[in-house]
């Protein structure tokens, strides 16, 4: 996050209380090269950040102050603004920013995830007023498009389960060993922080703990998200829920005529050059990258 000329970059995060807004504010703690200048949220407006997450006592970032959203002082004030809000409620606030400054967005909600509008308003059931910022958009997995997230002014951050599909698959879907005769299957864990931080009956302790289930099967809305970024027509994906904070673990199957040696081969050279991606010779765990980027 370091512009040409290796200056420091100023940030903004808008809804900066939420889980994806704490972990955001994490990663951003041990950055060298970033200045954290606004934070808001319409719930703690007024309360320093240490007061709502007491984590960040003791750092640099523990005086901080929760602020209202005002679009102009932010587009000014900001070089990347990041967007952690649910979707519906981030389209507007991006196209208010892009009318006012130059500041680059990343998006946390689907809204900019699609290229096919039609898509995403039946996924989400929502109409979307702000289309023509889709085309300044790109969606933000790098393995898969780095140089497009570099030249955008928009970038919309991917959703949990299809970085984890999508990733699993891209390798096979670029050298074109998929069989189309059989379906993609994907069957994926998730911890209860993937659901956001709010109050829900399902999410309590209780009723998670000790406990694993199946949800949203057959109509997951990051279903759509994978089959348009990979091109698949044919996925089976099953979300389940488990009893910890965080962390996805994914397993896909495919069909394909591919040997095992070769299929191996594929994947490492794909990925040989990938920073946040590591190849394993063992079955993965997902402590082995709890608050990493790998």
């Amino acid at each position: 996050m370091q512009d040409t000329s290796g200056q420091n970059v100023n940030v903004s995060i808008i809804g900066a209380s939420g889980y994806t807004g704490a972990e955001l504010l994490r990663l951003l703690l041990f950055h060298p090269k970033v200045n954290v200048r606004t934070i808001t949220s319409r719930q703690f407006e007024g309360k320093s950040l240490k007061e709502v997450l007491p984590q960040f006592a003791g750092t640099k970032f523990e005086n901080l102050r929760f602020e209202s959203l005002n679009i102009k002082d932010i587009s000014n004030n900001s070089d990347i603004i990041f967007c952690c809000l649910p979707h519906a409620a981030s389209f507007p606030i991006v196209k208010d920013i892009s009318q006012s400054g130059n500041a680059k967005v990343i998006d946390f909600s689907a809204d900019f995830r699609f290229k096919n509008l039609d898509i995403y308003e039946r996924t989400y059931k929502v109409k979307h007023t702000a289309k023509e910022l889709l085309k300044e958009s790109s969606y933000g997995l790098p393995e898969m498009n780095r140089e497009e997230i570099r030249e955008s002014r928009i970038v919309a951050n991917p959703g949990c389960y299809p970085t984890s599909i999508i990733l699993a698959l891209l390798p096979a879907v670029r050298e074109g060993i998929i069989s189309e005769s059989y379906p993609v299957i994907a069957d994926s864990k998730s911890g209860v922080t993937g659901a956001g931080r709010k109050a829900k009956v399902e999410l309590l302790f209780c009723e998670v703990n000790e406990s694993l289930k199946a949800y949203s099967i057959g109509k997951h809305r990051h279903a759509p998200e994978i089959a348009e970024k990979l091109g698949i027509n044919n996925l089976q994906f099953t979300p389940h829920l488990v009893p910890m904070s965080r962390g996805i673990l994914s397993t896909v199957y495919f069909k394909t005529s591919t040997g095992i040696d070769n299929l191996k081969e594929i994947y490492q050279e794909f990925y040989r050059k990938e920073p946040f991606i590591r190849m394993r010779e063992t079955a993965p765990s997902t402590s082995d990258v709890r608050g990493t980027n790998y």
